[in-house]
């Protein structure tokens, strides 16, 4: 009998363990190209990024966990791409971060850019209305 439940504990705590602690999308390790935007900073400090790839892919990453939260659109994706490319969004050096701040990050053609703002209004209208775009892709996502 006590062979039966050790056997039986055994199965139990071997398949818990082989919960896979994989995470469903590296952004250090990823072959794939991305865009990274979010907020950051204010009164708790947090950080909550998004991620999404060119495949229209979209992560949520709060804390240390990184989730999928759906895909968006293909004509959706395939214009936020274009227009970070015909904005020259990669070209734009802003670092102005403020107790809350906003970022726009790009991971493209094995480049990056980093664009953090938050402590004066921007004089390119362009960065916050092309954030205001990349936040409206998560909110049709999480109304789905």
């Amino acid at each position: 009998m006590w062979v039966k439940n050790f056997v039986l504990i055994f199965l139990v705590i071997s398949i818990i363990s082989c919960k896979s602690s994989k995470q469903i999308f590296d952004p250090n390790k990823t072959k794939k190209e991305f865009l990274v935007f979010g907020v950051g900073g204010g009164f708790t400090g947090k950080v909550l990024k998004y991620y999404i790839t060119k495949d229209g892919s979209v992560y949520s990453h709060a804390g240390e966990e990184i989730k999928k939260i759906g895909v968006s659109p293909k004509g959706l994706t395939n214009q936020v791409f274009s227009n970070y490319i015909s904005l020259e969004m990669d070209k734009i050096i802003l670092n102005e971060p403020g107790n809350k701040y906003f970022f726009i990050e790009s991971n493209l053609n094995d480049s990056s850019n980093k664009m953090t703002w938050g402590k004066e209004p921007l004089n390119n209208p362009n960065v916050e209305t092309y954030f205001e775009i990349l936040m409206n892709t998560v909110k049709v996502i999480n109304n789905n």
